[in-house]
This record gives structure tokens, sequence and C-alpha cells, in this order.
């Protein structure tokens, strides 16, 4: 029977709450194992259950920075539960609480962000370009000293594998699984959607390519509208909303703003077209929900979005702006190649399930726990999750 630590202290929003949410809820039953949850709140959608407890943790850790500059002094000698655990699992990426020595330590590698160069770059000098080089250095020391790491993509671990390769642990890729969300689209963002329209669902940032598609949409003849949903991140944003301004299009894209988690599924149920475009992911929750709904899709052709989409999906590099208007504009205007690509979505789709990934999870969590280093890597090496190719 194992004593097991579930950090949550990174999970915030988006993605990160509903990984959590589902490995969770997969936590084994009836088995004997106790399972402790580290939030500095309660997670929604996560049941009561006799085998598993919250513990809060103190509000500051909710914050990066506090968390990197004072959480290992805090959780090293002010923490009264340190010495409960066999194994502790960090689902944010980074070592967030310092435990002894024999506690078995096992790192989620969930942000591809600190390690590509060129997103990095994307980001002007200031937080967000120190922030990311701060994490490259939390993680990769994180991701050396592990008994276990688990990926989410084989792309991630590739990459990895060259970026950080002396790591101690073994590794096992275990991909997200999706489902559809159930509620409806809140009838405020529904009422300003057009009859017929392009979605690209995701956060204006520096790496999702929405500047390059504005400048794509410019060439574009068709009746549709381009609809972009999701939270700001300036300044990026503020460069978005001036290309609309400067090419003319402010009545041809919609800027929706953020979305519920919850009701993305029937808006993308809404549009002719959906879009992917980022160019710096490792899993992403969107690209899969958005092919579960079954709908054609756009996405970018930068890995691992062609090993999660498989080969039915039309491909295309984000910042090609004649490339992305050509591959909008053939799709629009080709409902039998919508057609074939919204059928290769939604049979792609089937082969993510939470279900499979939260037991394959625990399994991999359990065996660590229950072996010595050395073991831990003999029986994650080379494992793979559910899906392939």
């Amino acid at each position: 029977m194992s004593a097991i630590l579930f950090s949550a202290l990174s999970a915030r929003r988006g993605g990160g709450l509903t990984y959590i949410r589902n490995v969770v809820g997969a936590f084994p039953a009836g088995a004997g194992h106790r399972l402790a949850i580290l939030s500095p709140a309660r997670i929604e959608g996560v049941a009561e259950r006799a085998d598993t407890e919250w513990i809060k943790a103190p509000k500051w850790t909710t914050r990066p920075l506090p968390r990197f500059l004072f959480g290992s002094l805090y959780f090293r000698f002010l923490w009264p539960r340190r010495r409960e655990f066999d194994v502790a699992y960090y689902a944010g990426g980074s070592f967030d609480v310092a435990l002894p020595r024999g506690v078995k330590r096992i790192v989620a590698f969930r942000n591809m962000l600190p390690f590509d160069m060129e997103a990095r770059r994307r980001y002007g000098p200031g937080w967000l370009r120190l922030r990311h080089w701060l994490l490259r250095y939390v993680q990769a020391s994180a991701l050396r000293r592990a008994d276990l790491v688990v990926f989410i993509s084989n792309h991630a671990r590739q990459a990895i594998d060259i970026m950080v390769p002396d790591r101690r642990g073994g590794a096992i890729v275990i991909p997200h699984g999706v489902a559809e969300t159930a509620s409806p689209l809140d009838p405020a963002l529904a009422a300003r959607l057009p009859e017929r329209f392009v979605l690209y669902l995701s956060g204006l940032d520096a790496y999702k390519a929405q500047l390059e598609l504005v400048q794509a949409w410019a060439r574009i003849e068709t009746d549709s509208k381009l609809v972009l949903a999701g939270p700001d991140y300036p300044p990026y944003a503020a460069r978005v909303r001036a290309a609309i301004e400067r090419l003319g299009l402010g009545g041809e894209v919609i800027l929706l703003g953020p979305v519920h988690h919850d009701q993305v599924s029937d808006l993308a149920r809404r549009a002719t077209l959906n879009l992917f475009l980022s160019s710096c992911e490792n899993c992403p929750n969107i690209l899969l929900e958005l092919m579960c709904v079954g709908l054609p899709l756009l996405v970018s052709d930068r890995q691992p979005m062609p090993e999660l989409g498989g080969p039915g999906l039309d491909y295309v590099d984000p910042y090609d702006v004649d490339a992305v208007a050509a591959a909008i504009a053939g799709l629009l205007t080709d409902p039998e190649r919508r057609e074939r690509n919204a059928q290769a979505a939604r049979k792609r789709a089937s082969l993510y399930s939470w279900a499979k990934a939260g037991r394959a999870t625990w399994s991999a969590i359990l065996r660590c726990a229950g072996g010595s280093a050395t073991a831990a890597r003999g029986v994650a090496e080379g494992q793979v999750g559910h899906v392939q190719g």
C-alpha cells in the first residue's frame, strides 16, 4: 500500500485543471492506497472520496515567483506533512515541494515553451522571457533528478532526450485523453457570432500565430468571418488588434474573448472550419477537443500536432501567410475535402481516452512507488501511451 502526494500547486486554469481532474478521478479505488492532493483550493469537479484528502497550501503558492523563491524553504522546514509519503507526483513539471530522501519523485513534463528557443524569442525582453528562462532551469533540474518522467507526447520526449540527456530515472509517454464538453455557449457570446465563420480557439499569444492568420485573412475572398476566441496576453494581443485595424478588417475579424472551458465544444460545433495554428505545444487539450467535435480542422505542421492529429487532417506552416491563406480558402471552397478531414478528426480523437490515460498514469506511479529507482527505470523505459504514430 502506498501513500501518494499529488502536487497541484501550479494548476490554475485551462489544461492544467483538466489534467488534474481526470487523473485524480482515475485514482484506483479499493486497493488500500492513500492519495493526498496539495492545492491552494479545492479543484472543482473532483469528487469526495474516502481514500483521498485535500491539503490546503498557502495562498501565495498560486503565484509562480513566490513559489519559486520561498516554496523550497517553506516545504522543507515548516511543513509538518513532509514525512508521510512514499511517492510524490509533481503535475506542474518541477519539484515545488521538498521531501525527505527515500520519497520517490515523479514529474510530469507538460510545458514545452521554456525549452523551445524559437518560441521564447517571439517574446520581447521582459518578465515573460525571464520567466521562461527560469522555468527551463528549474524544470531541467527536476527532469534530471526524477525517478520517473511522465511525458505527454513522443515529440516532447524526443526533444528532452536531446536537451536533457543525463536523467537518472525512467520515462514513459502517456498522451492526454479527451471528451466533448457539455455546457451550451453563453448566450451573450453566441449573439456575437456571425452566421458563417472560421474559428481559432486559443489565447492570443506570441507563439499562436494569430498575427499571421489575420494577415492571411486579408488575402481571402469569402463571405465567412474570422472569430478569434480566447484570453489576451499583452502586448501580443495589441499587435493583433493593430493589424486588424491597419488591414481594414474591423468588420471581418471578431475578437470574442475568453470562453469558459465547459463551453468550447458548443462553440467549435458552430464553425464551418476550426483552426489550430500554434507553433509550440506538448499535448494541447484544445486540439484534441476540436478533433473530438468532428468538424474539419486546419492545423499547424509543427510537432506534436501531426503526431496527435494523424495523417487525415490538413496541416500548414503557421508563419507562411500565403500558405495559410491558400489552405483556408481551399477548405472553404471544397465541401468534400472538409468532410474527409472531419471524419479523420473524429476517428483519430477516438484513440484518446482520459480513462486510459488515468489508468496508465497511476500504474506508472504505483510501480515506481513499489520499487527502487533502478526498478522504476526498468518498468518505464521504452513504454509509450495508448496512441502511436
